[in-house]
């Protein structure tokens, strides 16, 4: 079950334990490191495979995943006095994870040509796409609230607060979709 692809395929590091690739990718890297919580949920979110944009999907998914690489012997915690619990992967881990994974070490030498620079409008493009999936998921979750409490009246004091609180964030994503719309308008030179 070793696949990696961009869509976040699992991979099995052992029969009972599978990481999805982006957070095995980012997990590769801190071989004899310690770290937090905090710190591997923002390295995690930065990566290019992540699959979650807001920080906390993102820290529970990567807490999830921490747990069970502690309970299967792959990561531990270090004892710290005070602040924040520090983690470390286990040489366990390390043995475990297929070389696919394992980032490879570039020489200075290697790397001659500096990549080419972005265009510095493409993060802000891929912030107004993601709000725009988000603001749509949404749209359908407020749709289908509605849909609920006309067929099941009985339901609505339940629902309302749902349909409330998916309305409020769907105004706000639209508030934001616009914002960065403008900018970006602005930026090509568009009324």
């Amino acid at each position: 079950m070793a696949r990696n692809s961009r869509h976040g395929a699992p991979i099995s590091i052992m029969k009972s334990l599978t990481v999805k690739s982006g957070l095995m990718t980012v997990l590769s890297r801190l071989e004899g490191r310690e770290f937090t919580v905090d710190d591997l949920t923002e390295t995690y979110i930065k990566d290019p495979l992540s699959l979650h944009q807001s920080k906390k999907a993102a820290r529970q998914f990567v807490y999830r995943n921490m747990l069970r690489l502690i309970s299967a012997g792959d990561m531990t915690r270090v004892v710290v006095d005070s602040g924040w619990p520090l983690y470390r992967l286990t040489a366990q881990f390390f043995k475990r994870v297929p070389p696919s994974e394992t980032p490879l070490a570039i020489t200075p030498e290697i790397q001659v040509e500096s990549p080419p620079k972005e265009d510095p409008r493409q993060p802000l493009q891929e912030r107004l796409r993601r709000h725009k999936l988000e603001m749509l998921s949404a749209m359908g979750e407020t749709e289908e609230y509605d849909a609920i409490c006309a067929e099941m009246p009985e339901l609505r004091d339940e629902i309302q607060p749902l349909y409330n609180e998916s309305r409020d964030k769907c105004s706000k994503l639209l508030g934001r979709v616009k914002a960065l719309e403008s900018l970006l308008a602005r930026e090509t030179g568009s009324p």
